[in-house]
């Protein structure tokens, strides 16, 4: 049985000089946190 669970995964793009990125974690949760930062 699986009592712990951590994913993570996290991209980054530059598009026409703005750098985008994406970040996606979990820690034993149900759910997730997502975290989109643009300027």
């Amino acid at each position: 049985m699986v009592r712990s669970m951590t994913g993570f995964g996290r991209a980054q793009m530059e598009i026409d000089g703005m750098s985008i990125s994406v970040e996606l974690k979990s820690v034993n949760h149900r759910g997730f946190e997502f975290s989109c930062k643009t300027p």
